[in-house]
């Protein structure tokens, strides 16, 4: 029990943005112990370095979300376990150093090809080409690889196509880290109701798994495109075996140049244009939900 009076998380979710964090979220928040708060303000939970104020703000976070503080969900739902994610993390992981030592971190990734598609289609400013989508992308995953090498014996690494394809096998290997029993139910989630809003990015959540996301760039993106995704990407591609298909070769300098400069335009554009889309609905929910 942390001196604020609410326990220590048991686990944190780590993952890109559009790597199945959400999903997994999901899938977790149905087992009988625990409860997983889907998204967190980063901002507001880690305007502090000290352990104790960080699982405070947590709790502030689930109590704005559900009404609830921690131990009164926990009690509420006969939950014994708490945890959180948010694909924010990544940029926090400094702070998360010393819950290494009492909480289970999985970090989910997903092949960068699908990544990086998502990131073009969805329009957040993450990354608005192939190229600066996988950097992006290579980035966080070494940063993450790198946190969980600090303490490999509570870190678990899973691969979100494992876990669409395989769900059964890839839930028990996962509580088996939680130190908790796998339950049979957790395979129904999606028969389950969600702790969070849907919304047009995690609406596929409330699906069975389905193994269609797995490929679908491959209908998506250009042989250009991949191309450059492989090129960014191809040694952490071949650590965590997705296959490559192609060369491999490095964009010329007119087009890193031309892409970096894609990223920096349009990406500011698609970002003050989600923010000003966020402001106004919170303005004007009856507008936005009819």
């Amino acid at each position: 029990m942390d001196p604020t009076g609410i326990s220590h998380p048991h686990v944190i979710l780590l993952g890109t943005q559009r790597s199945g964090t959400t999903l997994l979220t999901r899938i977790l928040d149905t087992h009988s112990k625990l409860f997983i708060q889907n998204e967190i303000s980063v901002a507001e939970v880690f305007n502090s370095e000290k352990t104790n104020e960080i699982i405070s703000n947590c709790n502030d976070q689930v109590l704005k979300r559900h009404g609830k503080s921690i131990p009164d969900l926990l009690t509420e739902t006969n939950k014994t376990y708490w945890g959180f994610k948010d694909p924010q993390l990544t940029e926090h992981l400094d702070k998360l150093k010393p819950f290494l030592k009492k909480t289970k971190f999985i970090t989910i990734i997903r092949d960068p090809r699908g990544v990086v598609n998502s990131y073009i289609d969805n329009k957040w400013g993450l990354g608005t080409t192939a190229y600066t989508g996988a950097l992006r992308w290579k980035e966080e995953v070494e940063l993450q690889k790198a946190f969980m090498a600090l303490a490999p014996e509570n870190c678990l690494y899973i691969r979100y196509e494992d876990l669409v394809s395989e769900l059964e096998p890839t839930l028990k290997r996962i509580c088996t880290h939680l130190d908790i029993e796998y339950e049979p139910e957790m395979l129904d989630f999606h028969n389950k109701k969600a702790r969070y809003k849907l919304n047009a990015s995690n609406i596929n959540t409330m699906k069975k798994t389905t193994t269609k996301f797995s490929s679908r760039w491959k209908a998506s993106l250009s042989a250009r495109q991949v191309e450059d995704i492989e090129y960014v990407c191809h040694a952490l591609m071949q650590a965590d075996n997705y296959k490559t298909v192609t060369e491999g070769t490095r964009p010329n300098l007119m087009r890193r140049l031309y892409c970096q400069l894609h990223q920096l335009i349009v990406g500011e554009m698609q970002i003050q244009y989600q923010l000003k889309r966020v402001y106004l609905k919170r303005k004007f929910p009856r507008i936005f939900s009819n």
